[in-house]
């Protein structure tokens, strides 16, 4: 891509997310997620157009043509390694000296984080934990949640120390169903397995605080994955808190 091309793509990208539109980059692509929905629905639309074969226009020339329209739209639907960018906003406990991040949902395209989580419910217990769990269990089915345990979490660049999963409401984090059985107690259902929302704790001391405040402006959930269109999905495969112009990371989750 030309520099002009890649600057004047970098303006529209930074006037959108000042009107709080959502921006998806892929390869050279830097377009809000209704412009890729367009794309896709006009490569549908030539791949089911069948066109009249021209007076002058020989059976092999006509089945070419024909032939190129119906292509597919695969790399119209499903798009590999794309990339969102979404502002973050601080939130920091100075007494218990760490932040708290909350992975971002967005209107008009979910965002999946299943890649990014551990299910690590057990499949039998003997007894409910809630000491440790969020239980709701109306006879005879137990609804269970706890923190969602992630699968590697790395502070990348010192200014933060451990991080650790939470949940911040007794129906959040991560979620299954357990149901009595007389032989072991309970046993979990099959396949059940929800995620409401991703939250954790970053600790960082007060001069490393006061310098992440600093950068605030620029910190970003930088989310890599797949953007499948008429899904109106996207599945994270990696998530960094980022200074968008130093490039410096805070934190990194991987699958």
């Amino acid at each position: 891509m030309r520099l002009t091309q890649l600057l004047g793509l970098l303006l529209w990208s930074a006037t959108l997310a000042q009107a709080g539109e959502l921006v998806i980059a892929a390869g050279d692509k830097l377009q809000t997620f209704d412009r890729y929905w367009e794309d896709y629905e006009r490569c549908k639309a030539r791949e089911e157009f069948t066109p009249v074969r021209g007076e002058y226009e020989t059976q092999t020339d006509y089945r070419r043509r024909v032939e190129i329209l119906r292509v597919g739209c695969d790399t119209y639907r499903r798009i590999e390694a794309a990339r969102i960018d979404i502002p973050v906003a601080l939130r920091y406990d100075v007494d218990a000296r760490r932040f708290l991040f909350e992975l971002p949902v967005t209107k008009g395209l979910r965002l999946q984080y299943e890649g990014l989580v551990r299910d690590d419910f057990p499949p039998l217990l003997a007894k409910l934990p809630r000491d440790r769990w969020h239980i709701d269990d109306p006879t005879p089915k137990a609804s269970a949640y706890k923190a969602c345990t992630l699968r590697s979490a790395q502070a990348a660049d010192g200014l933060i120390g451990q991080i650790e999963p939470c949940r911040t409401d007794s129906w959040r984090g991560c979620m299954t169903y357990y149901q009595r059985d007389v032989e072991v107690g309970w046993r979990r259902e099959e396949d059940a397995f929800f995620i409401g929302d991703v939250t954790f704790y970053a600790y960082a001391d007060v001069p490393a605080a006061r310098r992440i405040k600093d950068m605030e402006r620029d910190l970003v959930y930088r989310i890599e994955g797949v953007l499948t269109v008429p899904e109106q999905s996207f599945e994270a495969r990696r998530v960094e808190i980022v200074n968008r112009v130093s490039g410096e990371r805070l934190v990194t989750l991987e699958q």
